[in-house]
């Protein structure tokens, strides 16, 4: 990407560009860069093409909005699919490996309000995305991560589904901390899901302790009990080894 490939799109009208620069911190499917303009700071994305992941840019873009719209993400202004590149307003804050129980409860109500995004799309179907890592991956510990991630999908069909608009990827590397606001950035696996599923990623990626896990839960949905911990205990699992399996497989189609 280049400042003069952007200056032909004639995206940012009256504004003189100035300069494109490599943000310090890089994704595994885009590619980010700082747009700075005699006016304002936007964020440029160009897309890598991974075969490891089932992505719908459009859809992205489309949820992004709605998400904007709820003060919850960038707003995004630009799309080019064939060209692989999106843009968005630049958005000040910090990623945060912990934070503290007033954050965890704004998480919570924050996340409720993201799950109220409408959407048409078909559930996540966890088996069906299974398949390709049975196929590609014959290590012990994919073998040994592909039946764990079995085992708890048997045991979360004992649990009612929320399906939901989910983000899907609610680590701290796409969580934006600035002044009082959190918001969620890179929206490029967003879907439906169960809403537990969200809410497990926050519990892994941040290393909830029991007491922590009980706040963004009733954060979330003014309640907790023991039905639910264990629903969110099966999904953290399945979590954790469904991003092992992901990385095996980047780490394989990189070697051929």
């Amino acid at each position: 990407m280049t400042i003069e490939k952007l200056k032909a799109y004639k995206i940012f009208k009256g504004e003189t560009l100035l300069s494109l620069k490599l943000l310090k911190n890089q994704g595994y499917c885009n590619i980010n860069y700082r747009l700075k303009t005699s006016q304002k700071s936007y964020l440029i994305r160009t897309f890598k093409r991974d075969e490891t992941v089932n992505i719908n840019r459009e859809f992205e873009f489309k949820t992004q909005q709605k998400a904007y719209k709820k003060k919850l993400a960038a707003q995004p202004l630009f799309l080019n699919s064939d060209e692989n590149f999106m843009v968005c307003e630049f958005l000040k804050g910090k990623h945060k490996k912990s934070i503290c129980i007033q954050e965890i409860k704004q998480l919570g109500k924050m996340v409720k309000k993201l799950h109220s995004i409408k959407s048409d799309e078909k559930p996540y179907d966890f088996k069906k995305a299974l398949m390709p890592y049975k196929k590609a991956l014959n290590s012990q510990e994919a073998r040994k991560s592909i039946h764990i991630c079995q085992r708890e999908l048997n045991s979360l069909n004992k649990h009612k589904k929320i399906w939901v608009t989910t983000h899907h990827d609610l680590n701290p590397r796409n969580i934006l901390f600035h002044k009082k606001s959190i918001k969620f950035i890179d929206w490029e696996y967003a879907g439906v899901n169960d809403a537990f599923f969200d809410l497990a990623t926050l519990c892994f990626e941040f290393g909830f302790n029991k007491k922590e896990e009980k706040v963004l839960l009733k954060s979330y949905q003014n309640k907790t009990n023991k039905k639910d911990i264990h629903k969110l205990h099966s999904y953290m699992v399945l979590y954790k080894h469904i991003c092992k399996l992901w990385f095996m497989h980047l780490v394989s189609t990189s070697q051929n």
